[in-house]
């Protein structure tokens, strides 16, 4: 239910958390060459984003630091503003309900 901006898939967030405690909720995958762009949340709370390099120049590289509250509103009401701007209501709703769980939490 993703969709493509360039060569980057914006894809939906997920509803539970991992093996490792992450909730990914904005996610981006790149093909070419191969990367990934995550913001998720912990199971503590926190808020991090990661970067993974899977091809290319800095193949095997794995970025990841940790974002404020505010920091990880901006980025889903940038994803928000994005699936406005391509039509994908039923994207949205699924972000703004995310957003809508952090700014109670």
């Amino acid at each position: 239910m993703g969709f493509w901006i360039g060569e980057w898939l914006h894809e939906i967030p997920d509803t539970e958390y991992d093996k490792k405690g992450r909730q990914a909720i904005v996610k981006h995958l790149c093909i070419g060459p191969l990367e990934t762009q995550i913001w998720y949340k912990l199971e503590n709370g926190q808020y991090c984003y990661e970067i993974n390099f899977i091809e290319g120049l800095e193949s095997g590289e794995l970025y990841t630091e940790f974002l404020s509250k505010f920091q990880m509103l901006e980025v889903i009401e940038s994803e928000i503003a994005l699936c406005e701007k391509y039509n994908k209501t039923e994207l949205a709703a699924l972000f703004q309900v995310e957003k809508e769980k952090i700014l109670l939490s």
